[in-house]
């Protein structure tokens, strides 16, 4: 799982610590995502999709 973690570019790795709430617990919302890199929602949401699905596909 590490290597998997360790080819993510710093954004892709924040977008998705964020999301998760890692490792603090405190979750945010695409939209809070967006507003903090100043980038869309959309955008927000296809970097978590992308990555999520290339982790499955790594670990499998």
């Amino acid at each position: 799982m590490n290597k998997q973690i360790n080819r993510l570019s710093s954004r892709e790795k924040w977008v998705l610590e964020m999301r998760f709430g890692m490792p603090n617990g405190n979750r945010k919302t695409q939209r809070d995502i967006a507003r903090m890199l100043g980038i869309s929602r959309s955008y927000v949401s296809r970097i978590e999709k992308h990555r999520i699905l290339m982790t499955k596909k790594l670990m499998t």
